[in-house]
């Protein structure tokens, strides 16, 4: 029998991300996967700006940025007759396209998820702090008093054996079986339509010419499909959407795909197959005890406008600092009631919009099957791939952030992305240096962190710190008079969580000396006893 502090179920993107950030919040974790590989059918593909700021965190933003297509396959979407067909449409794609933008340190990259996954798995296998198992089945789980117990079979030598976790997450698919075990089911509102999804190889670059995008749907006469490239030459996906559950044969696959090119003579190679009706729903509970759901266990999106996993990465960064803070006694377990009330509204949110931009699309298929003005259903598909206001300006609510007395901004609930200083928020990103190396956002992962206008008096504030000890630990940034002052003014304080979000915010002035820290305080975690790490070990490796 052994110990872990954190066990993950699942090696898919969120369970590689969950370990990674344990690792980096000095947590050793246990990742196990049933398959013995990563798996070779990839559904998800765009990376948002929110996920890459993640991605810089856990050090392979460089190489994930890489994977992806690049800003000649990104500027917008098209909708044609067959590739070498009529275009009937072209609609900007702001959030997709890979452009630096004043927002963010980082960029969106459409890349393909086992690229990915790859990535975040050479990160895990240079860790010492995670234990990665593949070929391992988790045979059974049963609570216990101050942990979980997992009797697990090793498939490649056919022996078992059992770990006791202190928390246990199931980031194991939209199947999950550790939601079954918790007694936690998918309340969904399936869509009224299925899709054959498909990988393929074929040399399509005279087919597509100038005419690039990071979708290329297709209204055939045998129905709508979509093609997606993964790597920008021969490697393609394509969903062919279908009004019956009933899979096509091979023939059939090759016979739409050659349709929808406008090109019989076209080889092609089909090296994956996947079939999927689209359920958008969420767990009616994502927790329980020391059990807790990540990704597409706890929350599940329409694939349209890359929605599902982006909000997994975002609900995984939001539990491990909270993991962590419990496990090194920094706070109360109390705080992770919060991961469930903070997730929750902000994945219903991605959801929504995910089936509105579905919905709507479909106003402008049917204009173009109708030979209808396309006016409306192009006003209705323009936010796709221009919502960058659901992901920076998401707004969530709880224990761990101060009430918000200032009304919300108003504008464009979906593509009007304005910076702003809001608990709840995003910390909004600056740069502080004049070569645009460090962002403010590099400051944020293992504790929570001060920013301090560039008027504001720091030692003040961190001899406030230093005079007391509560617990979460806190580090001052002061923002020099170089950085641009228009979002963080002369005088603010922000107190911003290790995941980003802002607890708290207030001016310089009117708080006391007598009166620093317990401002200060107001978000701040409640401490608990000092944790003493389980017999693990702390260079187990990967494997």
């Amino acid at each position: 029998m052994t110990f872990e502090p954190v066990g993950i179920i699942g090696c898919g993107p969120i369970g590689l991300a969950g370990a990674l950030l344990l690792d980096r919040l000095g947590v050793p974790s246990l990742l196990l996967e049933r398959r013995s590989e990563l798996n070779p059918h990839p559904r998800s593909r765009f990376v948002d700006v929110g996920t890459m700021e993640l991605m810089r965190v856990l050090g392979v933003e460089q190489a994930v940025e890489a994977t992806g297509l690049g800003p000649d396959w990104t500027a917008c979407n098209r909708w044609l007759s067959s590739l070498v067909g009529d275009e009937h449409a072209a609609i900007a794609a702001p959030t997709f396209h890979t452009v630096p933008g004043p927002n963010s340190p980082c960029l969106p990259v459409m890349t393909c998820q086992d690229y990915v996954e790859r990535e975040l798995l050479q990160a895990v296998r240079r860790s010492k702090l995670i234990d990665c198992r593949f070929s391992t089945e988790v045979r059974g789980l049963e609570r216990l008093n101050d942990g979980v117990s997992l009797r697990l079979r090793d498939l490649t030598q056919e022996t078992e054996s059992t770990v006791i976790c202190s928390y246990l997450i199931g980031a194991d698919g939209p199947r999950s079986p550790t939601r079954k075990f918790i007694g936690s089911t998918l309340e969904t509102d399936p869509l009224a339509n299925y899709s054959q999804d498909v990988i393929f190889k074929a040399d399509l670059a005279a087919h597509v010419g100038e005419r690039k995008a990071p979708l290329l749907y297709c209204m055939t006469e045998a129905g709508v499909c979509v093609f997606q490239p993964l790597d920008g030459k021969q490697r393609w996906r394509i969903q062919l959407f279908k009004p019956q559950p009933e899979e096509l044969t091979e023939a059939e696959i090759l016979q739409r795909i050659r349709l929808a090119i406008g090109d019989d003579s076209v080889d092609i190679e089909l090296t994956s197959i996947g079939h999927w009706q689209p359920t958008p729903g969420c767990a009616t509970t994502m927790r329980d005890g020391r059990i807790f759901l990540a990704g597409d266990a706890a929350h599940v999106s329409v694939p349209t406008g890359g929605m599902g996993n982006n909000i997994g990465f975002w609900g995984i960064r939001n539990l491990a600092w909270k993991l962590a803070y419990t496990l090194h006694g920094l706070a109360t377990d109390a705080i992770l009631a919060t991961y469930e009330e903070e997730l929750r509204p902000a994945a219903t949110q991605r959801i929504a919009h995910g089936v509105n931009i579905s919905r709507g699309m479909g106003v402008l298929i049917r204009g173009i099957y109708s030979g209808a003005d396309l006016a409306d259903g192009i006003a209705a598909t323009r936010y796709y791939a221009d919502y960058d206001n659901v992901i920076l300006g998401q707004e969530i609510s709880s224990s761990l952030v101060a009430d918000e007395k200032a009304p919300a901004p108003t504008g464009d609930p979906v593509a009007g992305f304005e910076p702003c200083v809001r608990g709840g928020r995003r910390a909004p990103h600056v740069w502080l240096d004049a070569q645009q190396s460090r962002s403010l956002l590099d400051e944020f992962l293992t504790r929570y962190t001060l920013v301090a206008g560039a008027g504001v008096d720091q030692q003040r504030w961190q001899r406030a710190i230093d005079a007391r000890d509560e617990g979460a630990r806190v580090a001052v940034v002061g923002l020099s008079p170089q950085v641009d002052s228009t979002i963080y003014a002369r005088d603010a304080l922000v107190l911003v969580r290790p995941d980003g979000v802002i607890a708290d915010h207030w001016r310089d002035g009117d708080v006391s000396d007598d009166d620093a820290f317990e401002r200060l305080a107001r978000t701040l975690p409640t401490k608990a006893p000092t944790w003493t790490p389980l017999n693990t070990g702390t260079d187990h490796g990967a494997r």
